[in-house]
């Protein structure tokens, strides 16, 4: 070597450099984003084995070049980052906080709190500065498209599908707005850009906020399925039961809504006409949340945390599997059935059953249809006489609905449990006798659901509801 000269050292060294970024290439070539694109051998393994940051989700070239220019700083970088968005947070200086926040993603992209906070930030913090509904709107979206920016860079984190859904499901449905929210879901108020349809990037199949949250929460449950990943949010139990929640959810609101159609324009044929359609779509939706929610869910097997694998539901079929899996844990099947009661409280799951079972009878809807006509030809049209004829109605249906759960002369079902149905008959048997004394007439000696309104442990519920009354009809 040392015979050789100094150009033919330096040509030397060139050519063994040169030989050795060929392996360099051919093992650490990253991964593409593009499907079939060429890889190292090193990005292969870590695709193959869930280890790189590609498996995790979409990478950000310019989060890497963060981290190489911090030069193992990044941890002091983010804390101080974090100081100062705390600070905005508290100074309301959104816009400063919104980009010290993106600053934070380059450093910290698979940190899920980062995208929980501006989320949350965006949707409830800054939409809140606003005004106009339409408004606090677009700050709302904002939020749940920086939240979907998080899912898609960490895709195997479950909880941020579930954010996802809970986002959509509960901020558009319970906000105080929510009327206005879910309309804008399907009908953006940007119709210049979205023409007159729903923001594709949120809602690309313009579906109902519930149904789209169900989407999320069965993507986060996939995950789990999947990936071989766990939550650390709640039990699973109470984790896998939020899609079929959400259907529940969206069988109740589409019930509330009621006819979406003009009916005082309507003649009474038209109007029945409406109303057989509606319910008829309603029913469709209370049935398959039944099926999902006992079918699906309620013999869905799950780890649970005191006692090996359960299932929910205790039909003879249930039993059967709850039996089969005592004998292959080697346990007592009391032992199962102990724990297996435990959790069908904790989830609430007897509960739901049974609202799905009330609410997809059609005397049911029928009796809610009545009901609902009752309230608007009294309050909306002043008919007092098809007001009386409805709402009778209403409470005789619902009377053969309650009587259906009746255990034993002591004990119903639906009186006991559904604290929801019967603040509904309460707030009908007001009307209807208020609608009765304006008619001049008296209260008959016998009516559908007396015993409910002369029931003493309603006593304080029926006296709330009447002073809420006199507040909704303008009398107090």
């Amino acid at each position: 070597m040392n015979q050789l000269t100094v150009r033919q050292r330096k040509i030397l060294y060139a050519s063994v450099a040169v030989l050795l970024v060929i392996p360099i290439i051919y093992l650490g070539a990253p991964a593409t984003r593009t499907e079939g694109g060429t890889r190292g051998l090193l990005a292969q393994a870590r695709e193959k084995y869930d280890l790189g940051e590609a498996s995790l989700g979409d990478v950000d070239p310019t989060s890497a070049t963060m981290n190489l220019v911090l030069l193992g700083m990044r941890g002091v970088a983010a804390s101080v980052l974090w100081n100062k968005a705390d600070e905005y947070r508290d100074k309301k200086n959104f816009t400063q906080l919104r980009e010290t926040v993106e600053s934070i993603i380059l450093l910290q992209p698979h940190f899920k709190a980062v995208w929980r906070f501006q989320a949350w930030n965006l949707a409830y913090n800054v939409s809140n500065e606003c005004d106009a509904v339409a408004d606090r709107y677009y700050w709302v979206k904002e939020g749940a498209k920086f939240l979907e920016r998080g899912v898609n860079r960490n895709r195997m984190v479950p909880e941020l599908y579930f954010d996802m859904g809970t986002f959509i499901g509960n901020k558009l449905g319970n906000a105080d707005e929510k009327e206005t929210y879910r309309k804008f879901f399907r009908v953006d108020p940007d119709e210049k850009r979205w023409d007159g349809g729903p923001d594709e990037e949120i809602n690309p199949d313009g579906l109902d906020n519930y149904l789209v949250a169900r989407d999320w929460y069965f993507k986060a449950n996939k995950t789990l399925e999947t990936k071989g990943v766990t939550q650390h949010i709640m039990d699973l139990s109470l984790f896998l039961a939020y899609p079929y929640r959400s259907l529940i959810s969206y069988a109740e609101i589409t019930q509330k809504d009621g006819l979406q159609a003009e009916l005082d324009s309507m003649t009474p044929e038209q109007v029945q006409t409406a109303y057989q359609e509606w319910a008829k779509q309603v029913r469709s939706i209370w049935d398959e949340a039944f099926d999902e929610w006992t079918n699906i869910y309620g013999r869905q097997k799950f780890l649970s945390a005191g006692f090996g694998m359960l299932i929910l539901e205790n039909d003879a079929a249930g039993l059967k599997e709850l039996e089969q899996l005592a004998n292959q844990e080697e346990v007592t099947f009391e032992q199962k059935k102990d724990w297996q009661d435990r959790y069908r409280k904790m989830t609430s799951y007897p509960y739901w059953k049974l609202h799905c079972d009330i609410e997809k009878r059609e005397l049911m809807t029928q009796a809610r249809y009545h009901l609902a006509e009752g309230r608007r030809l009294y309050r909306d049209v002043s008919d007092l006489q098809g007001a009386q004829i409805n709402l009778v109605t209403g409470l005789a249906e619902l009377q053969q609905v309650i009587a259906k759960y009746q255990v034993n002369p002591e004990f119903n079902l639906v009186i006991s449990d559904e604290e929801g149905i019967m603040e509904e008959a309460l707030k009908a048997l007001i009307i209807w006798r208020h609608v009765l004394e304006l008619l001049g007439q008296e209260v008959p000696a016998e009516y559908p659901l007396k015993q409910l309104w002369e029931f003493p442990d309603l006593q304080a519920k029926r006296e709330d509801l009447m002073l809420r009354f006199q507040q909704w009809n303008g009398t107090l």
